[in-house]
């Protein structure tokens, strides 16, 4: 949340792309991941921050999308 309030979407993607970049944030050679858990959580981080921005472009465009889920029928079953 904090950084969704101090950064717009343009710098907060600026700061995904420093953070991707930078080999101290690397996972040891053998690893399953890319990046150290702690770059990880920075990385979802931002890009939670920035999910928020492009949602709160879509509602300012008056286009917004209902987080609610699939409310339908759930089965097949006749």
């Amino acid at each position: 949340m904090r950084l969704y309030k101090k950064h717009d979407k343009a710098s907060l993607l600026a700061l995904m792309d420093q953070v991707s970049k930078d080999p101290a944030n690397r996972a040891p050679e053998g690893s399953l991941f890319i990046h150290t858990k702690a770059a990880g959580k920075k990385l979802d981080d931002i890009a939670q921050a920035i999910t928020w921005h492009i949602g709160d472009e879509r509602e300012a465009a008056g286009k917004p999308v209902s987080v609610d889920g699939y409310s339908g029928r759930q089965t097949n079953r006749r």
